[in-house]
């Protein structure tokens, strides 16, 4: 197994991003399929710009979960469980044919390994590789603080998210998006602070992992990842926040293009 930490690469030329519904696409075997899971509250929009920093060998497809963006109508889910097998169905037609890969921003990073899990108790081919973002292992939310988010009053949810940089100036200023927003919030909190995480042994998968500078998740435990993979580790800090990918697009799909073609 190899851990490396690398300098950041120029950003790769422009390439795609798929935006339909479901992952019920096919892929050409030459090309990977980079599956994006987004953060709690979070929707496939948030990775809209994301395709376009790729070579062209390289889809993004942004998965949705139920009861947001386009899948608004549907019930939300509160349960890891529950949510992770919704989306692994939307993977499962591609990572059955074609090369595949998995990325995934705070709580999407929790449940793109969940997926790789599913992936792999249902034989199902693995993925080349999984980037985790902004995310410790799920050992470290094994114990469970005080006060859980989901529990808190709006205000203080709001000054939660307020304080790890995703509440943009418009979204704070639209009170009708906030309404949209925070039952979605609550649902996807519940669901972690609910969660019971059980064992997971190594996985055959390089684990990449991504930290902002100023996040309060430490290299320390972003390196925790490494647990979790009998294959070759990474680990990349970029200046920033817990969002700090926002800042970051290009950057970011250049050092995930360098790993997928390695």
């Amino acid at each position: 197994m190899r851990d490396t930490t690398g300098s950041i690469p120029r950003p790769a030329p422009l390439g795609k991003t798929a935006h339909k519904a479901s992952a019920g696409a096919t892929s050409k075997a030459s090309e990977t399929t980079l599956f994006c899971i987004p953060h709690a509250g979070g929707s496939a929009s948030y990775y809209s710009q994301f395709g376009s920093f790729f070579p062209g060998h390289v889809t993004v497809h942004a998965l949705e979960a139920a009861g947001r963006g386009r899948r608004f109508r549907d019930p939300l889910a509160t349960s890891m469980e529950s949510i992770s097998s919704d989306l692994f169905e939307q993977i499962k037609p591609v990572a059955g044919t074609a090369p595949y890969a998995l990325f995934g921003h705070s709580m999407g990073a929790l449940l793109s390994l969940l997926c790789v899990v599913l992936a792999q108790e249902n034989h199902i081919p693995l993925p080349k590789a999984l980037f985790v973002s902004a995310c410790a292992t799920p050992k470290s939310f094994c114990n469970k603080p005080e006060t859980p988010i989901s529990s808190l009053p709006p205000e203080e949810l709001w000054r939660h998210i307020a304080e790890m940089g995703g509440l943009p100036e418009e979204i704070a200023a639209s009170r009708e998006f906030c309404e949209y927003l925070e039952p979605i919030l609550y649902a996807d909190f519940t669901a972690l602070d609910n969660w019971q995480p059980k064992h997971i042994s190594p996985l055959p998968v390089p684990i990449t992992v991504f930290l902002g500078s100023q996040d309060p998740l430490t290299e320390r435990k972003g390196r925790e990842w490494k647990r979790l993979t009998t294959r070759d580790f990474s680990m990349q800090s970029f200046h920033g926040n817990h969002f700090y990918l926002q800042e970051h697009w290009s950057a970011l799909a250049a050092q995930i293009t360098s790993q997928l073609v390695t």
